[in-house]
């Protein structure tokens, strides 16, 4: 929905006009996946820039981040903007109702499978769109900054939809697009500052007439982000290797809950953690360490819960193709 402003001093003289003075700004980076290291977050979690989920106080700090993280982070799919569109509702809560703008930059489109037909939407698109439906009721607008190349081109019926449901709260603005034209920096950094912000005076008039703004609704789910993707420190790494060899990883639990690696654990009979007598034992997942390994692929075992969204094995890393339960 265009607005016809031609400058940012439009737009700023457009938002004085609506009485809002100033916003809070979320960033979020579609890393899809989190890193090896640490637990993985798929399409279905997000995780913030600091351990102690205390937010950025400026872009400096931001990017900061951003380049520590992305050292660690390892990208993957699939693709969905519906954990980060959740997440950001918290602090809106949080905050009283204050307005937010959610920044999302992303290196390619919500995920569609290969059996998805053109007329439906992929579980990743629904979701989504549930989320950005969702956040009608809530002072909040979301801006999707599209970079590099794509794919994007599911993203047409994605809008159709979005268009189809009044979701008007949502706006993507295509960076690759604007940066690659033969215009000037200032010029390419006005345009895009323009198209990301064209729809905000309008969407913060809308929260204003709908009397969202300014309260909590009680009805948010509180998300608890991950911490920070990072390398394994000398203190992680000891926890996740045997007792007794220290090389191979644990993945034998005994029945008082300590572990050790399957070539030392088999020969036991004592704890060598508790000395308590070993009187079972069972294989463990290698990703969470806790779950019995219940889910078999092709060339191996994790847990159910961990497993069923792997992109590939963990331990040989080729990509799975199938796998099934595994009774012990």
């Amino acid at each position: 929905m265009a607005h016809g402003y031609s400058s940012i001093l439009e737009v700023s003289a457009a938002l004085s006009k609506e009485g809002l003075k100033a916003s809070k700004l979320l960033f979020g980076i579609d890393f899809t996946r989190s890193n090896e290291w640490t637990e993985i977050t798929h399409d279905q979690e997000v995780f913030s820039f600091h351990s102690d989920h205390s937010p950025c106080h400026c872009l400096d700090e931001t990017l900061s981040c951003y380049r520590k993280i992305a050292q660690n982070a390892k990208l993957a799919g699939p693709t969905s903007f519906a954990p980060v569109i959740e997440a950001a509702i918290d602090p809106v809560e949080k905050s009283g109702g204050q307005y937010y703008v959610l920044l999302i930059i992303s290196d390619g489109q919500v995920t569609r499978s290969s059996n998805t037909s053109d007329k439906d939407l992929s579980t990743q698109e629904e979701e989504t769109l549930k989320s950005i439906v969702n956040v009608r009721s809530y002072p909040l607008s979301i801006v999707v900054v599209r970079v590099g190349d794509g794919p994007w081109e599911d993203m047409k019926n994605f809008g159709d939809e979005l268009r189809a449901r009044e979701c008007h709260n949502f706006k993507m603005v295509n960076f690759t697009e604007i940066m690659s034209t033969n215009e000037t920096s200032a010029e390419k950094e006005i345009t895009f500052a323009l198209a990301a912000l064209m729809e905000i005076p309008f969407q913060y008039k809308a929260a204003v007439e709908l009397g969202i703004l300014g309260h909590a609704t009680g009805r948010a789910e509180q998300i608890v982000p991950r911490p920070p993707p990072v390398p394994p420190t000398c203190e992680t790494s000891s926890r996740l290797v045997c007792p007794i060899c220290l090389t191979n990883a644990k993945e034998l639990a005994f029945g008082c809950g300590h572990l050790t690696c399957r070539d030392c654990g088999s020969e036991l009979t004592i704890c060598p953690i508790c000395r308590e007598s070993i009187t079972s034992s069972q294989r463990v997942c290698p990703i969470c360490v806790t779950n019995p390994r219940d889910w078999a692929f092709g060339c191996g075992h994790t847990c159910r819960d961990c497993g069923a969204r792997l992109p590939k094995c963990p331990m040989c890393r080729k990509d799975i193709t199938g796998s099934h339960m595994v009774y012990l």
